[in-house]
């Protein structure tokens, strides 16, 4: 069994190696040189050296598997980026999303016939299609390897490789005949639609997403956020896991042998289906059929084998499933599981010596099920925080603690949730009752979440160079503890006493650091703009929101702010309500302590996005100010200037600011045009100004010659993104070189950061 998990541990490695560090070209001589190596250690005959030869033999194999891929997608790249009609039919139920509708679908068009492409559709014409449903529509294609015009693996490692939009409502032509494969998703949806008239409104989103991944609820209600922060966003996300209580449940009501595992395998296969087939999910299926299957065919069970094994075969099905971080995630905490936890419990248990006595026997339970409870936790941790921070950029503290507080009852509420669900379509008033007891789970693990996710010094940013280098010391620290014979029973917590002595030390580094440095930055949030600007234990911040991203602009400005160790904004100044400058607000006010947000009062407050802002913020007790004329503000050593008046008469009443730090001025003219920046400079002395936010992201009806010619700037930053649009147009460009502006952007330099000396 374990020739088995070599050969697959070297296949599964070569595929990473391609899909992270190596180049494209070259991935056949490395899988020549495999082989050699493979056939070289055989050639030795050493018994010792056998593992090499099948790990080299894997590796050959992996990297010749993943150029064969690559050439299979490589005609994608030259799929021209024009209106073209196609055919196809529908995989999934259209998605709702706040500005589309995603549809899925398997292109059955000569030209790219079976290819997965994922549609949008910002006319929300599809909300009635159902899967299996053959269209014709008229659409723009590219390859799915390209995302708001940058390489990702976000579409290819769930096995789409086109991505597109619609261009006009598609026309339903019929049915496919093999509709009834898309049974599963039927299932699903019926779930997700009875699971909102089960469960109460404040835990329907949660359920949902607990029962089958379904997170847009979630996010639409904003509960990711505590969930993340707390650290148990793994619970909503459907794995390893979810499949584990659905085991445990089979198990115990069906018992063990060979007909419950066969009568178990088929029904763990439709929870898959059901669940989106996510690469962690799968993983966890044959994992758990090679385990009930063992004992059917007689052969031994062996943990790493399965685990391998099923890595190899996803990896074989696509290997650019590698990036995704879900499976990353799911392997990296049953191999952390695997690794330390058995031998974490037994030492934990031993510990605690319980007298053999009955009236004691309830303790001794209480105990084994604590101490393998958090051997578990800490098994899982072992390496997907390493993985979370560098893939999410943030360590949340308090994982451990929630945790061991909700797992004891995620079990029960997992397979609560699936009881009531089909009560409902036996009995719907029994799966009401079902769902009003098992909301009370629920609400107990949200509360948890939000009470410990709600602590801000619990949360740490992994965009902190300190930070990163004290996570990587704590591992070399805890690595050293384990080495080290001597003193057993006090070595770790004496690695834990010093960890958290260095990340007090980290911390207070960067805080000072944040309050000796007056700087403005303005943060990469795609086609938007987000600005803030520090000085001292002052945070102001000009506009949150942007587009063209995967992240929403109040998330990327949060850990910003937390990796600055900024607790909280002192004013949040909003230059017009448009979305690409305000849509990353309501998220923002979640996360961090906002005092004041300022407008202008010529802006709509029922205009959609301004409404719930001014929504959200009364129900965070944020002051919302409508500034009416122009006026001054303080913020220690800081000073805003607001002009209002002269763009009271742009759409949504754009107001200006000039935000001044002893001597170094800065203009922000939001999405004016070049008239009313002429307006300004008629009126104001702007002379003085070092630093010019470029207007309307480097628009040519922006950053007029009458403006620069009134200006004293050295540096003009251009807040843009991945856009249709032209930003920043060349004119605006020749205009700022013309005047010797030295040009930062964040599309291309990322988030730019001014020291205010």
């Amino acid at each position: 069994m374990r020739r088995l998990a070599w050969t697959c541990g070297g296949f599964s490695g070569a595929i990473f190696l391609a899909h992270y560090l190596l180049p494209g070209k070259g991935l056949l001589v490395f899988a020549l040189l495999a082989a050699a190596l493979s056939v070289g250690f055989g050639l030795t005959g050493k018994e010792t050296l056998r593992r090499a030869v099948l790990c080299c033999f894997g590796a050959a194999l992996g990297f010749s598997w993943y150029a064969v891929a690559l050439h299979q997608i490589a005609p994608l790249e030259a799929v021209p980026w024009e209106e073209r009609t196609i055919t196809a039919c529908v995989k999934e139920y259209p998605r709702a999303y706040d500005d589309t509708v995603a549809l899925t679908v398997r292109v059955t068009s000569k030209d790219l016939s079976g290819m997965t492409a994922r549609l949008s559709d910002y006319d929300r014409t599809t909300g009635d299609l159902r899967p299996g449903d053959e269209i014709t529509a008229k659409v723009k294609l590219r390859s799915g390897a390209v995302r708001y015009g940058k390489r990702t693996d976000a579409y290819l490692s769930r096995g789409i490789l086109l991505s597109g939009y619609l261009r006009q409502a598609p026309v339903r032509t019929g049915v496919w005949s093999g509709r009834w494969i898309y049974f599963p998703q039927e299932l699903t949806h019926a779930f997700v639609s009875r699971a909102e008239s089960v469960f109460p409104g404040d835990v329907s989103a949660f359920a949902k997403a607990l029962m089958l991944g379904e997170k847009q609820a979630l996010y639409d209600d904003n509960l990711d956020i505590p969930l993340r922060s707390a650290g148990i966003m793994h619970a909503v996300a459907v794995s390893g896991m979810h499949l584990a209580f659905l085991l445990g449940f089979f198990r115990l009501v069906g018992g063990g042998g060979r007909r419950a595992a066969l009568l178990t395998i088929p029904a763990l296969a439709v929870f898959v289906l059901m669940a989106g087939a996510s690469p962690s999910v799968v993983r966890a299926a044959i994992m758990a059929s090679l385990f009930l299957l063992a004992p059917v065919f007689e052969r031994e069970t062996d943990p790493p084998t399965a685990l391998a094994g099923a890595l190899a075969v996803l990896l074989a099905l696509n290997p650019f499933c590698a990036g995704s971080a879900s499976l990353q995630l799911s392997f990296g905490a049953l191999l952390g599981m695997l690794l330390v936890t058995g031998r974490l419990h037994q030492r934990w248990y031993s510990a605690v010596r319980i007298p053999d006595r009955k009236l004691l026997a309830p303790v001794k339970r209480v105990w084994r099920y604590l101490a393998a409870t958090l051997a578990t936790t800490v098994g899982a941790m072992l390496f997907t925080i390493p993985l979370s921070a560098l893939r999410f950029g943030t360590v949340a503290l308090a994982a451990p603690v929630t945790n061991l507080l909700i797992l004891w009852l995620l079990p029960a509420a997992f397979i609560g949730c699936y009881a009531a669900v089909l009560l409902s379509f036996i009995v719907p008033a029994l799966g009401a009752a079902a769902g009003w007891v098992t909301a009370w789970a629920l609400r107990y693990v949200l509360l948890i979440a939000k009470a410990l996710g709600g602590i801000r010094a619990l949360q740490l940013s992994a965009d902190d160079p300190r930070i990163a280098v004290w996570l990587a010391a704590v591992y070399g620290i805890f690595f050293l503890a384990w080495r080290w014979r001597r003193f057993q029973r006090w070595k770790y917590l004496a690695a834990a006493a010093l960890s958290a002595a260095l990340l007090v030390l980290a911390v207070s580094l960067t805080r000072a650091e944040s309050l000796s440095t007056p700087r403005l930055s303005a943060l990469d949030v795609g086609q938007g703009q987000c600005l803030v600007l520090c000085s001292g234990d002052q945070t102001v911040m000009v506009d949150c929101g942007g587009g063209a991203m995967n992240e929403n602009a109040g998330d990327i400005a949060a850990q910003y702010l937390c990796a600055a160790q900024r607790g909280r904004v002192d004013t949040l100044f909003l230059t017009h309500p448009h979305e690409d400058h305000v849509n990353g607000v309501c998220r923002l006010l979640l996360q961090v302590p906002v005092e004041r947000i300022i407008i202008p009062a010529a802006a709509d407050p029922e205009g959609k996005e301004l409404s719930r802002i001014i929504r959200t913020a009364n129900e965070c007790g944020v002051e919302v100010v409508r500034q009416s004329e122009d006026g001054d503000y303080v913020f220690g050593d800081l000073r805003a200037h607001l002009f209002v008046a002269v763009g009271r008469e742009e759409e949504d009443g754009c107001m200006l600011l000039r935000i001044s730090r002893g001597d170094y001025d800065t203009l922000i003219t939001g999405d004016v045009t070049v008239s009313v920046e002429n307006a300004l400079a008629e009126q104001a002395d702007l002379s003085d100004t070092e630093l010019l936010i470029a207007g309307h992201h480097g628009s040519a009806h922006a950053t007029g010659d009458t403006l620069l010619d009134a200006l004293d700037a050295e540096t003009a930053i251009i807040s843009c993104g991945y856009n249709s649009y032209g930003h920043p147009a060349a004119e605006t460009l020749s205009r700022l070189r013309a005047h010797e502006i030295t040009i930062y952007r964040t599309d291309q330099d990322g988030t730019v950061t001014v020291r205010m000396e």
